[in-house]
């Protein structure tokens, strides 16, 4: 009896002494929760990305609409709008989104900050249904829904490029799959751009 309790022991601390696997089995314990926490990390990072992309996207249309001059036309605004794709890549706006730039104008006495507002002109890029918080063309456009310290004299246009993106994250393990949105305000800085002049293209109606 004595005998086998001295073998019980010397098997016990065998045993306890060999370290071998132990690493291994640490490694199947770790790796799940490791191998989680970096499909985490992809599909944020490609998420913050792809805001970043969309915002700078909306600033740059209104940014170069804004630099045109009276004689604006329908071909330069298509030009412009294929920018917006080589600003985004690689999320493509054409496919899974759209732009929607709308003219904003103030109607009043001339010089006289504005007593109210209309959408003079809007076009639009991309696959989706421009949901347009200003409403189409022609629409009455609340004070309200400008921006803050906003002053939109008679006759003076402000543009805004809104953009609707539906981003779906590629590893999809964070539930972040929805719409990504920006506008951006801009106001002409060479002269009024009331109209876009028709040149036989077709325009981008929304």
């Amino acid at each position: 009896m004595i005998k086998k309790f001295k073998l019980y022991n010397k098997l016990a601390a065998k045993l306890k002494a060999d370290q071998k696997g132990i690493a291994l089995i640490e490694f199947a314990i770790a790796a799940p929760v490791l191998a989680a926490l970096l499909m985490a990390c992809v599909d944020l990072s490609i998420y913050l990305v792809a805001h970043q992309r969309i915002a700078r996207a909306a600033y740059t249309m209104s940014n170069l609409m804004t630099q045109m001059d009276q004689g604006l036309s329908e071909a330069q605004v298509s030009d412009m709008m294929l920018a917006l794709n080589r600003v985004s890549s690689p999320f493509d706006i054409a496919t899974d989104g759209v732009a929607t730039i709308t003219a904003i104008i103030g109607e009043g006495v001339d010089g006289a900050p504005a007593t109210s507002y209309s959408v003079a002109w809007q076009r639009c890029y991309g696959a989706h249904t421009s949901g347009s918080d200003f409403g189409d063309g022609g629409s009455n456009v609340a004070e309200g829904d400008l921006p803050a310290n906003t002053i939109v004299t008679t006759s003076q246009i402000l543009v805004v490029t809104e953009i609707e993106y539906t981003f779906e994250p590629i590893l999809g393990f964070l539930p972040l799959d929805g719409q990504i949105e920006y506008n951006a305000y801009f106001r002409p800085r060479r002269g009024t751009i009331e109209n876009i002049v028709n040149d036989g293209s077709a325009p981008n109606t929304c």
